[in-house]
Parts: structure tokens; C-alpha cells; sequence
């Protein structure tokens, strides 16, 4: 399990970005050990949304996006399964590509697509403002379809922060 985050602004970004990745991690661990992991995958928290399992799978990718091209590693492609065992796969991989990056890699700037806009952005504009905010959404959308799907998680589950006293 990586440590939380420290207040190193230095590397702040990649720490941040392998502590979210780990909290998805968690998660995913206690999803493989549920009777209906394959249901809870399946959600759609909208009929035009993407299901929670794709979600999670993005969320996983936007770990490798945030850091990879930064300092031009290719980005794995999002595998076209999302079972537990795709998805703890999927990151597994992403973490050891991720886990020797630090910001004193990055390069200036981070030419990208962003749905169907062409970008070239600072590279601290694309970290915070692109990349991070990505992972981010689709790992709350992921979390909110568990939890819409009856699945016993919370807020200390998403950020491993938070610590609720049962009355």
C-alpha cells in the first residue's frame, strides 16, 4: 500500500497520482470478494453513462495518462474487459509503469486529445487541470456505481482519510 501523500510540492503530482491508484486498489480487492462483482461492475448510474467496471478501467488509465506522457512513455491501451481480475491486471501494470517517474522527468509540454479536441498543453496544465480531474471523475462515477449498487463502501474506502465511529 503506498504511503499517503506528502506535502513535497515537488513531487506532490506523481505521489498524489500512486495514492489514488492504490485507493482503487483497495477497492477493487474488496470487489473481488463479493458474491455479485460482475452486477456491481455492470452499473450504470445513467442509461447514456458508461458502466462502473469501464470507469474503473479509465480511472486506471488516467494514472498511466497523467504521468506517461510527461515524460513521453507510451500509455497502455485500456483493456477491453473489466472484470476484477482485468481490472487488478490493468493496474498492476500501470503501477509498475508509473513507479520510477518523478517530475524531474517531465518535459515542457503535452500534446494530447482530449475527446475530440487536439491539445498541446503546459505540462503542469495538463497534470492538474487535464489529467488528475480525470482520474478523478471516472474513479468517483466508478465508486458511486458500487455504491448504487448496494456495496458497503465509504468516503474512508475513496480516500482513506476519512474515520466514521459506528453508534
Amino acid at each position: 500500500m503506498n504511503a499517503r501523500p506528502q506535502p513535497d510540492l515537488a513531487e506532490s503530482v506523481p505521489d498524489t497520482v500512486r495514492y489514488y491508484l492504490d485507493r482503487i486498489d483497495q477497492i477493487l480487492l474488496r470487489l473481488d470478494r463479493e458474491e455479485e462483482a460482475e452486477r456491481l461492475l455492470s452499473i450504470r448510474l445513467a442509461p447514456d453513462m458508461l458502466d462502473t467496471g469501464f470507469n474503473f478501467a479509465i480511472a486506471i488509465g488516467f494514472a498511466a495518462r497523467a504521468l506517461c506522457p510527461p515524460v513521453k512513455i507510451d500509455v497502455p491501451d485500456i483493456p477491453d474487459q473489466h472484470t476484477t481480475e482485468s481490472l487488478l491486471g490493468f493496474l498492476q501494470e500501470v503501477s509498475d509503469l508509473i513507479a520510477p517517474i518523478t517530475t524531474a522527468d517531465f518535459g515542457a509540454t503535452v500534446s494530447h486529445r482530449a475527446g475530440d479536441a487536439d491539445l498541446v498543453q503546459d505540462t503542469a496544465e495538463y497534470v492538474t487541470c487535464f489529467a488528475l480531474p480525470n482520474m478523478m471523475f471516472h474513479f468517483g462515477v466508478a465508486y458511486a456505481g458500487l455504491r448504487h449498487g448496494g456495496m458497503k463502501i465509504g468516503k474512508a474506502d475513496f480516500d482513506g482519510f476519512h474515520i466514521y465511529r459506528k453508534e
